[in-house]
This record gives C-alpha cells, structure tokens and sequence, in this order.
C-alpha cells in the first residue's frame, strides 16, 4: 500500500482501508470526544493500578523475600509470559480493530468473538502440554516445577479475561473495575501473608490467582451485559482469525525478545540475583512508560474507527499524539536517569543497589517504547502494514538476544540493560524508513482538526 504525500496535501486522498472496499476521503469526520475521554480515564485508573500496585508492592517483596528468591519469582513470571504471548496470539489488537469496525453489528461481532476466544482456549491447552513438557526436560526450570506451574495460572486468567472485546467495544470503565479490583485485593493479601523468603511461591500464587480470578469474572460480564452469543465457529471463521492474528502474533512474540526474554536469560546465564537486580529496575522503568499506555489502548480503538471514515483525519490523529507522548516520555526518561540512586534506594533500600546501574541502562526505554508505538501500532497497523511491523520486531528481536547473550555473560544484568538500550533505540528508527517508504507522512499532516 502506497499513500502519496501529494494525496495528502491536495485532500483528494482516495484509498482503500486496510480491510475491505474503497473508501473516499470525508474531510470533517468526527470524533466522539465524550467516549475517548471515558476510555482515556478509564484505562488511566487501570492503569495507574496496574503499576502503582506492583510498585507499592516490589518494595516489600525484595526486603522480605530477598533479592534471590525475588529474583526466582520474577524468572517463573517471565517464564509464563511466553504463554501469555500464545495466547494472545495478537489479539488484542487484531480483534480490537475487527470488533471495533464492526461493534454495531451484533450478529458479526459474536462470531468474531466466539472465534477467537476457541482459538485462545486451545492454544492455552496447548501451552499446559509444552509447559509440562519443558519442566520435566530442563533441570533447572523442574528443580522450581512448582514455581511455573503456579505461574501459568496467570496465562489462565488472560485467556478468559476478554479484555481485546470490551476495548473494541470501547467499553474501557468494565476492564477498569473487574481487573482493579482483582488487582487490589491480590495486594492486600500479599502485605498479609508473605512475611519471610520462604513465602515466595505463597507470593506467586497470589499474584497469578488475582489474574485468573479477573478473567472468571471478565468473560461472564461480557455476555450478561451485551448481548453477546457464544457460537461454534466454522473452519473458514477459525482460518480467518488465524490468519489475522498471526503477524501480530509474530510481532509480540518478537517484542518478547527484546523485553521478557531478558530476565529469562539474565536468570539462566547469570542467576537468580542478577534477575532480581535486571526486573526490579525494569519494571520501575516500564512503570514509568505504563503511565503513557491507557491514552495509546484508548486510541487504538477510536483510530480503527476513525481511518474507516477518513485516513486523512486518522493520521493527523496519531500524529498529534507522537507530539505530546515523546515529550512527556522524554522528560520521564531523563528524570529516571538523572535520580536512578535516590528512585532505587527509596524503592528497594540497599539490598537493590546492584540495580542503580541497570536503571540507567534502560532509563530511555520510556521515549524510545512512545515514540515506537506510535510509529508502530498507532500508523503501520492502523495502515495494514502488519507484515512491515512484524519484520522490524523480529529483526529487532533476534538482534537482542543476540546482543544479550554475550553481553549478559560479561556484564550480567548490566549487559542485558544495554542490550534493551540498543534495542529500543534501533526499532522507531526502522518504523520511521518503512514509514517514509510508504510514503506516509506522519510528520506532515496539516489542516484542519478532525
């Protein structure tokens, strides 16, 4: 797909939308600002306490578990991460954008639904098969076989929450209510009966069961409450489902190698200390980033909606927002480098000096995570170019681990916060030639506001 800057400037753009028949340029399409605002707030407290809580938590963790068994903990969560990806299998943005060009159309989105929550329940059982597999094959994950397994409960939890339907449907205040409160009660438990080292997997299981106790919740509110029917999908629905969440799956899969796998490997190469020095220090970073991700999921939805009534309109959008999101990151980037000690010793006290250095390493990864989503989901998918988007995050994987490695084995947790840092800096360079490529000027959209 080609767009002309021409096209753009003349505002006689006539092109087709990602899927389906063209569609001619309607200058003026508008925004339902009340409803943005909603699901802009809604997933602002979510996520507020998707990172608040853990950072309210990690503290105490590490003081009461010690940065070994901490570090234990994080490599079964990392570990489970894989299969949270497969299950995903893209999804969220895959059946986000379908559901939301459809949401009106009861019947149709149904049978999207019942397909794809078909496909995530068999690859969950799939996912159980090789989990199992894996721990009784590999000595090191089997000598902790309970630690992964009591983890996986997690991937449970993702698999029935139905959180890629409620943002298609731009109903964001439910997700916010049902995971929140889940998320809030699995904390009060852990300052209640986690005391000492030995708690660490009582820690864990916790954790995972606050999640799998969202999704018991999810999925039955999102039939009781929107009419949704639960049919057996055909094998042509089944095909097409696959077939559109694949090169998103391919594409966070490949994110998993520059971000989860990580801490996977920091805790294989050099121990379970240096995996607890790498993921506290990265999850306070990824806190910070996590503070920009509500307005992103919030856009997605709207900018789906939005490019099937004018393209014009949708990219001068998302290029609004690349404005504001990679100033605010910036500066967010640049506070957690400057004060990295005072942010780590008031969070984790001594016992998490080893992660001063760390944060500085990935201090960045806030603007670079922005600036990358914007470029990446906000225009390339929102513009069909999934298979573009999946190669850079391939690329951008296999260059991380390859990178990692070697690093990891000379600098430990430090090489692997460099190996993120080069990562991270190389992906919104490649989005921004593919972009230009494509001659989609995300940089120079003018006119009037949509």
């Amino acid at each position: 797909m080609t767009i002309s800057s021409e096209q753009y400037d003349n505002g006689e753009l006539l092109a087709s939308a990602p899927e389906g028949p063209a569609l001619p340029l309607k200058i003026g399409a508008r925004i339902d600002r009340p409803r943005l605002a909603d699901n802009i707030v809604s997933l602002y407290i979510l996520q507020g306490l998707n990172y608040a809580i853990p950072m309210a938590v990690l503290p105490y963790l590490v003081r009461v578990l010690g940065m070994e068994s901490y570090g234990l903990l994080a490599f079964a969560q990392s570990f489970a991460q894989y299969f949270t990806i497969l299950t995903d299998y893209g999804f969220n943005f895959s059946a986000t954008r379908s559901i939301a060009q459809q949401r009106k159309d009861g019947s149709t989105v149904s049978r999207i639904f019942s397909s794809v929550l078909v496909v995530k329940v068999s690859l969950m059982c799939l996912g159980a098969l090789l989990l199992a597999g894996i721990i009784f094959t590999v000595p090191r994950i089997h000598h902790h076989a309970e630690f992964f397994f009591v983890a996986y409960l997690a991937v449970i939890g993702n698999v029935l929450f139905p959180v890629w339907y409620f943002q298609g449907m731009q109903k964001m205040r439910q997700i916010t209510i049902i995971i929140g409160t889940c998320r809030l009660l699995g904390a009060g438990a852990l300052f209640v009966f986690v005391h000492h080292p030995k708690d660490a997997l009582l820690a864990l299981a916790i954790q995972s069961f606050a999640l799998a106790a969202s999704g018991a919740i999810g999925l039955p509110i999102a039939f009781r409450n929107s009419g949704l029917r639960l049919l057996w999908p055909s094998w042509a629905d089944l095909r097409v489902t696959l077939a559109e969440g694949w090169h998103l799956f391919v594409s966070t899969a490949a994110i998993s190698l520059y971000t989860n796998t990580n801490v996977f490997l920091v805790g294989i190469l050099a121990g379970s200390t240096q995996a607890g020095y790498f993921s506290a220090a990265e999850k306070l970073v990824r806190a910070v980033h996590g503070l920009l991700l509500p307005a992103s999921q919030a856009f997605f939805p709207h900018a789906s909606s939005l490019v099937s009534q004018s393209r014009e309109a949708a990219l001068r959008f998302t290029s609004r927002i690349l404005g504001w999101m990679g100033a605010i990151a910036l500066f967010s980037s640049l506070v957690l480098f400057v004060f990295a000690r005072p942010i780590i010793l008031f969070c984790l006290g001594p016992g998490g000096a080893g992660s001063v250095a760390v944060i500085r390493w990935v201090a960045l990864l806030p603007f670079f995570a922005a600036v990358s989503n914007v470029l990446g989901v906000q225009t390339m998918v929102l513009f069909g170019l999934d298979k573009q988007f999946s190669r850079i995050l391939i690329f951008a994987g296999v260059f991380n681990v390859a990178l990692a490695i070697p690093l990891i084995r000379a600098f430990y947790a430090q090489g692997a916060g460099a190996s993120v840092l080069c990562t991270e800096c190389l992906i919104p360079l490649l989005m921004f030639m593919v972009l230009r490529r494509h001659k989609i000027p995300i940089f120079r959209i003018e006119g009037t506001s949509s």
